[in-house]
């Protein structure tokens, strides 16, 4: 769930407004909020470097690169309903029968998806949100925010997350176990992508400024990800 800090920093983020107001440069995007985004920015290394990073270590020591990506492989299986739901309010048949092919196959003879024999027989792979079908249905994408907690994002890409959150048949299970099932595939998901994305936070921390980097980055790649996925070569894609 996306974590909000309304009270504690309302009065940052308005004052932010008028400090940072250029338009953005070729690449970038605006930031009017860049004085509470900052801010934000600095909290999120701050728990990375006392939460996440030490946990993901560990999942490193305690674990094989196969193991890992079974790991891996399973989470990303689970989002393919998303995925699809998405691909098909975008229009897109063919991507949506690929990817309802993916998961039929994953889920079966994949083992829930810890296998990955589509990718095997050459079925694509495509990732698609909510954020990118409001997107693709014209809506612009609003200020760039740090959200606490969780990253980059934009006030397009916020609203999709939380309908992406709302439509996924999987927060629909009823039962205690059922609910510390999902516990505990969240937080390993966390730990998961946290350890593939060790390299791409180190190079993204060594640049001069770290913030501007990430922002002309999450910039950059989401409007390849429109573009039906087609990444620009680049080193933190993934964040």
């Amino acid at each position: 769930m996306r974590g909000h800090m309304i009270a504690a920093t309302a009065a940052l983020a308005l004052s932010a407004c008028a400090t940072s107001s250029e338009p953005a440069a070729s690449g970038d995007m605006a930031d009017p909020l860049e004085g509470f985004n900052r801010t934000m920015f600095d909290v999120n290394n701050a728990l990375d470097a006392a939460i996440l990073k030490p946990a993901a270590d560990g999942y490193r020591a305690v674990t094989n690169k196969p193991v890992r990506g079974g790991v891996s492989n399973f989470l990303s299986n689970l989002g393919q309903p998303v995925v699809l739901i998405n691909t098909v309010l975008q229009g897109k048949p063919g991507p949506a029968f690929d990817t309802a092919s993916r998961f039929m196959l994953n889920t079966t003879v994949g083992v829930l998806g810890v296998f990955d024999p589509a990718t095997g027989i050459g079925v694509p792979k495509h990732s698609e949100d909510f954020g990118q079908t409001l997107a693709v249905w014209g809506v612009p994408s609003g200020p760039y925010i740090v959200i606490p907690g969780l990253g980059p994002s934009t006030l397009r890409d916020s609203v999709g997350s939380g309908v992406d959150g709302f439509v996924d048949p999987l927060n629909y299970g009823q039962g205690d176990t059922y609910v510390a099932s999902r516990a505990v595939v969240g937080v390993t998901g966390v730990v998961s992508l946290r350890e593939r994305l060790d390299p791409a936070i180190e190079a993204l921390n060594a640049q001069p400024e770290p913030y501007v980097a990430l922002r002309r980055n999450y910039a950059q790649q989401r409007e390849a990800a429109i573009r039906d996925g087609k990444f620009e070569d680049d080193p933190f894609k993934d964040l």
